[in-house]
């Protein structure tokens, strides 16, 4: 699987994000019912009775039925406004599901690149250790002709021991992420999976560090923090002017029908003493409520209210401030990222043709076991370098991608 592939497919199966999901349709079924308030609130009632009188000796039968139907004209854009405060919420649990997402995206970029780097410094260790191999082979030689001591012999055994089990180790480190990748995917074991190597060259053209003005627009124009602080400033606006509402009358509408009847058997007479079409009546009314007095409640509920807004818009503040200066640092740090990357990328090819030279001088015997080994201890940590530089240059590199909203791709 490609990067993009893999946190496509924890985003369907992760289930921090499945349950991040549900938080959302729970947010658009609270909108849907904020918006149905809006609609008349209709009942249906039925009422039977049953009687019977031992000195009249009757029996009586009467039931009332009926139906009504009442709707909020007005309340002081109460309703009105708390459908448009349920609709940033809604907004907000898709902002905290995105906000998830990112979390999990960033665990799978450094999972992926970790596996990338340890399967491409494989490669190199794999070369180390044929070379280790062949000099063990040479030394066996120039020991049984006496062209070397015995130390020198089992210090070149001792090194392509070193290099097997390094190499070994290095086959383990990725079997390991590889577990820790599938558990960000939720993807079980008897599913196979292996990284796809990315193209080296279309690699190496993206690797550019992008200008700090651009980051810093794409960041505020994308980022879930800073919209998720912005809809609280909205949210607590809302709550003002739901809480100025009970300044103002409110205005509903009631309307009716319903119908009974009352029959009563007995000493072999029956009769109807009403039928349900002469019970038929109809009602309609409007109710005004005014509000007068409420202990001040309303007015101190608003005040609190404006307070909630100003604490919001400092949150807000904060919360830009705060990016912006996380967003500097990173970008400082990605680009000494860089630099670093940039100089052991020259220090790994200049130390290499270094070890090859001893090497070479090595099978001539112009140099000894020692300095043959020095130099390859020295490439291999330079090696070892210039694998942690590229690759911690090009997880923050991704990284920012993701805070940036840009598609993350190798």
């Amino acid at each position: 699987m490609t990067l993009p592939e893999c946190i496509q497919y924890a985003e369907r199966n992760n289930p921090t994000l499945q349950s991040a999901n549900l938080d959302v349709n729970v947010a658009e079924i609270r909108l849907k019912q904020t918006r149905l308030q809006m609609a008349p609130v209709v009942t249906a009632n039925a009422g039977q009775n049953f009687g019977y009188s031992h000195g009249s000796e009757q029996f009586s039968i009467n039931g009332n039925y009926s139906v009504n139907a009442g709707v909020e004209i007005f309340n002081g854009l109460n309703t009105y406004n708390s459908i448009k405060q349920s609709e940033i919420q809604l907004t907000q649990a898709q902002l905290q599901e995105e906000q998830q997402k990112n979390q999990v995206r960033i665990q799978i970029i450094r999972s992926y690149l970790t596996i990338l780097m340890n399967q491409e410094m494989l490669e190199y260790q794999r070369n180390v250790l044929a070379s280790s191999r062949q000099q063990v082979a040479e030394g066996e030689q120039k020991y049984k002709v006496g062209q070397i001591l015995e130390s020198d012999y089992m210090m070149l055994q001792a090194q392509y021991l070193a290099d097997s089990t390094s190499m070994e180790n290095t086959l383990i480190a990725i079997n390991n992420e590889y577990v820790s990748l599938r558990n960000y995917m939720n993807m079980s074991r008897a599913q196979a999976l292996s990284v796809v190597l990315p193209d080296s060259a279309q690699l190496a053209a993206s690797m550019v560090v992008p200008e700090l003005d651009e980051v810093l627009r794409r960041t505020f124009d994308y980022l879930p923090d800073v919209k998720m602080s912005r809809n609280a400033v909205e949210i607590a606006e809302y709550d003002v002017k739901i809480a100025k509402s009970a300044y103002y009358p409110s205005l509903s509408a009631s309307a009716g029908v319903g119908t009974g009847y009352n029959a009563a058997y007995g000493n072999g007479n029956s009769g109807l003493v009403s039928g349900l079409y002469k019970g038929l009546s109809e009602s309609i009314g409007l109710s005004l409520s005014i509000p007068i007095y409420k202990q001040s409640s309303v007015r101190n509920n608003v005040k609190v209210k404006n307070i909630q807004v100003q604490q919001a818009e400092l949150a807000l503040k904060t919360t830009e401030e705060q990016i912006t200066k996380e967003i500097e640092i990173y970008y400082l740090d990605l680009k000494k990222a860089y630099n670093n990357f940039q100089l052991s990328e020259l220090q790994k090819s200049a130390y290499y043709a270094n070890y090859m030279a001893y090497n070479q001088r090595f099978q001539y015997g112009a140099i000894t076991t020692v300095d043959l080994l020095q130099q390859q201890t020295n490439y291999l940590n330079i090696l070892n370098n210039y694998m942690q530089n590229k690759y911690n240059y090009l997880m923050q590199l991704k990284v920012l991608d993701v805070y940036t909203g840009q598609p993350v791709t190798l």
